[in-house]
């Protein structure tokens, strides 16, 4: 019985936590035009003050009310059937409001929502450049492990090119998924990938690593051919399948995965 090895990767996620280029105004641009839209799409939903409250006043107030203690009594005598219908009326009264307010953010330009949106775009770029485009990537930082690894294990060839500066790559992307599933296991995989990272990295314990770890073995041993690939495990190794975080000895987070077929 012998091990063949299809590839190895060790993948880093981007050291710069912000978003660079011209990604920023995008985002901005595209939020603030969609303004009309999004009113156009709310008032649709909620057109009158009976859909409003079927929709959005009715089902708070019943789930605000599972977390009151049934034995409490406020200090002014209200009991929690007092607070529920105070808070519901409320609610139920509030349509003419919310459509003004929404209307007033949205409509005739959307210029208040333009404006708050060009004020959130730096906290845009640190929020998501500090989070998801570490592992997925972006234009100006390239393809992030999570991006990369996926490719590699649907068989897309082009991805050999992904790799940054210091990852390394041993053997060819390869095809694990078994026939006309590819797309199934691109879009789980990938989204494992970076919630498992984020973890991994805002964590940075041994213990959360081997619970996503654990997560991503057991998605990818989900998906896999069995007869194109080994069971992914936990623990690295020469004639082993796995993907696994870990850290380098500079505690740097990186993505490990090595797949390979055990053939007679």
């Amino acid at each position: 019985m012998a091990f063949d090895k299809k590839f190895e990767l060790r993948l880093y996620p981007a050291p710069n936590r912000e978003v660079s280029g011209d990604m920023p105004n995008k985002w901005s641009d595209n939020l603030g035009n969609s303004a009309q839209l999004m009113l156009d799409r709310q008032m649709a939903k909620m057109p009158t003050d009976g859909a409003f409250f079927d929709i959005l006043a009715n089902p708070s107030t019943n789930e605000y009310a599972n977390v009151l203690n049934p034995a409490y009594r406020s200090k002014g005598g209200r009991t929690t059937e007092v607070i529920k219908a105070l808070r519901q009326k409320k609610l139920a009264g509030s349509f003419s409001k919310w459509v003004s307010n929404l209307t007033e953010k949205l409509g005739n330009g959307a210029t208040a929502f333009k404006a708050a949106v060009a004020n959130a775009k730096d906290w845009w770029a640190l929020k998501m450049g500090a989070t998801t485009l570490r592992f997925t990537g972006d234009k100006v930082r390239g393809r992030g492990p999570a991006t990369v690894a996926t490719a590699f294990m649907v068989g897309e060839m082009h991805a050999s090119g992904w790799l940054a500066e210091g990852d390394y790559q041993d053997g060819a992307p390869y095809d694990i998924a078994r026939d006309g599933e590819e797309p199934v296991l691109k879009a789980a995989l990938e989204q494992r990938l970076v919630q498992s990272g984020l973890f991994a990295d805002y964590a940075g314990t041994d213990s959360v690593r081997l619970a996503q770890n654990t997560l991503n073995a057991s998605v990818l041993n989900g998906l896999r051919d069995i007869a194109k690939c080994d069971a992914f495990v936990l623990t690295t190794g020469a004639d082993k399948c796995f993907c696994i975080w870990a850290v380098d000895a500079e505690a740097r987070l990186y993505l490990h995965v090595q797949v390979g077929l055990t053939t007679p």
